[in-house]
């Protein structure tokens, strides 16, 4: 085996993209579904089925929320203790959220029934919207009852390990709702119920591909009853998921005050422009969604182990990843606007000139609300300034709405300006915020240069599966060794531990893993080994390879965001033989 450079880079960024995948994924489903509807409406149903639908979408995303608002701060926090070894509260956490997030999903559903009507006719601006808009809701109540249970599983399967196997069971079930639209739509000619019921029919392929995870006992959460902390627990989840979620709350509440006011002011063609903006958004929104839960969880768990490294790397991810994102996708809106009315069917049915001024304000709008998002959660929330990410994130959305509606009493031209004028400031002042945090806090934000965090002695490389010895690895641990004073017998148990977990490693890898990491780290009483790979999850502590058998004081597995990580600790000196 060859020494390799340190390749930690490449095991964090695989890590890091596959949670990132199923997150995006996973918050992508309920907007793809309506957005699927709408495309379809569009096109083979005519405007008034395509506002219906898009109308309709806040409602589909405010539920959404409710339900992961419930389980999402409950599967980041079950899973931290998963990875510290608690096995009884993980169980509890998974009961209330799953079990809360349903209740708050029937209590919506049998709300929106019980007031189709009112709700119908508060949405839509026409009665043949109202039609169709009570025609969707009628049967897009039964995707509300499945919900919870996706987002739920979904959430606990990915923060667990699994992210591949989520990702394989919301790109089925999105990959469905496409198939089934075409089908009622077109040759079944069921109209906007047809569409409707291809988006339940998909979320029920979603949920009958993730629950046999838990049926058959492969995932480690099991329902369990509720114990005194259960108002506790309940508290924790929905705190913590407001945070996460904060940003969704405020884009739906932009998206349904906004459509009220479009309407009155630009009409239903200005409504239609507006709705085409947010499909576009609800198409690529979980790009913010997925950098923002994937990159504080994966930050949260480096930060808590001291691995600054991998925070840093992540941090500097998810910057470079909204800004490019969103950048090419603001460029593309601005100066092709035609691409998107083409892909909606509209080319031909509005303003051109109109269409510009609505593109180029919400695409300055749109990238300004991503980048503070993800800026804030990821440096204020991990500074643990939540109140002033929340202020942030709601300032710009309320101040654009503000804006937008001041300025439409000079006219519905300049009323789209207010987008703009709203959005731009608040942007400035989160990056103000920000530095203003980095300045006081540098290790907290992705800022810093330089950290702050005690200097130590530590060896870090890589090793290639594709090799065939360890020397190259005793050599340059025994350089380690030598400037720590580490004793011989110490220095022996830590190679054997390596050359143990090696092979382990090699066992279990997948197909396409290519290194493993080891560290090495000098500790105030002690020695540290810590390896990682991106194999299947196998707990070589549990089977052999135990801290008795190397003579160190403690061992400990976890399988963390797809990534085995086994550590061990030796004290200073062996302890003599009894």
């Amino acid at each position: 085996m060859k020494l390799s450079k340190f390749r930690q880079s490449y095991i964090v960024d695989r890590a890091f993209i596959l949670t990132l995948a199923s997150t995006i994924f996973t918050a992508l489903a309920p907007l793809v579904a309506t957005m699927v509807d709408s495309l379809f409406c569009s096109h083979l149903l005519g405007r008034d089925a395509f506002i219906a639908v898009n109308v309709t979408l806040p409602v589909v995303n405010a539920v959404g929320v409710l339900t992961l608002i419930c389980c999402r701060g409950g599967a980041v926090s079950s899973a931290r203790r998963l990875a510290q070894g608690d096995k009884d509260s993980p169980q509890r956490i998974f009961t209330i959220a799953l079990f809360s997030a349903v209740l708050v999903a029937v209590l919506a559903a049998i709300s929106i029934w019980i007031n189709m009507d009112a709700v119908a006719s508060r949405l839509a601006g026409t009665p043949e919207s109202v039609a169709y808009v009570e025609q969707y809701l009628s049967v897009i109540v039964l995707y509300f009852l499945i919900l919870p249970f996706n987002n739920t599983l979904n959430d606990f399967a990915t923060y667990e390990g699994y992210p591949q196997l989520v990702t394989r069971a919301v790109l089925a079930g999105c990959s469905a709702n496409v198939l089934f639209d075409v089908l009622f739509i077109g040759p079944l000619h069921m109209g906007i119920i047809g569409a409707a019921w291809g988006t339940v029919a998909s979320g029920l392929i979603n949920l009958s591909l993730i629950l046999p995870f838990y049926l058959r006992k492969k995932s480690q959460y099991r329902l369990r009853k509720p114990l005194h902390d259960t108002g506790a627990i309940l508290w924790e989840n929905i705190k913590q998921g407001f945070g996460f979620n904060v940003f969704y709350i405020v884009v739906n509440l932009f998206m349904m005050m906004c459509n009220a006011l479009v309407l009155r002011v630009a009409g239903t063609e200005g409504l239609t422009l507006f709705g085409i903006c947010l499909q576009i958004q609800s198409a690529t929104f979980s790009v913010v969604v997925g950098l923002c839960i994937a990159g504080i969880s994966h930050i949260t768990y480096m930060r808590a182990s001291g691995d600054i490294q991998g925070l840093l790397r992540i941090m500097h991810t998810a910057r470079n990843a909204v800004v490019g994102f969103y950048g090419l996708q603001a460029l593309l809106m601005i100066f092709f606007p035609q691409l998107f009315l083409w892909c909606f069917g509209f080319s031909d049915t509005v303003d051109l000139s109109l269409t510009r001024k609505v593109f180029t304000s919400y695409a300055i709008y749109y990238f300004c609300f991503c980048v503070v998002s993800v800026y804030v959660t990821v440096v204020l929330q991990l500074a643990g300034h939540v109140g002033a990410k929340i202020v942030l994130v709601f300032s710009l959305g309320i101040v654009s709405y503000l804006c937008m509606l001041a300025l439409s009493f000079i006219s519905p031209d300049a009323m789209w300006l207010g987008m703009v004028v709203g959005s731009v400031p608040i942007l400035l002042a989160s990056l103000g915020v920000g530095y203003w945090y980095h300045k006081k806090h540098p290790e907290y934000t992705k800022l810093s240069l330089v950290d702050r965090y005690p200097k130590k002695i530590e060896f870090d490389c890589s090793l290639d599966y594709d090799g065939r010895h360890i020397d190259d690895f005793k050599r340059d641990a025994r350089l380690f060794a030598d400037t720590c004073e580490m004793p011989e017998e110490v220095f022996d148990k830590i190679c054997l531990a390596g050359k143990m977990l090696y092979k382990n490693a090699v066992e279990h890898k997948y197909k396409r893993s290519k290194y493993m990491d080891i560290s090495l780290v000098e500790l105030d009483d002690g020695f540290s080994l810590s390896v990682k790979d991106c194999g299947h999850p196998y707990n070589p502590v549990a089977n052999g390879i135990d801290a008795r058998t190397l003579g160190a004081r403690s061992a400990t597995y976890r399988f963390m965001f797809s990534v085995n990580i086994t550590t061990f600790t030796w004290d200073k000196r062996l302890p003599s033989p009894c």
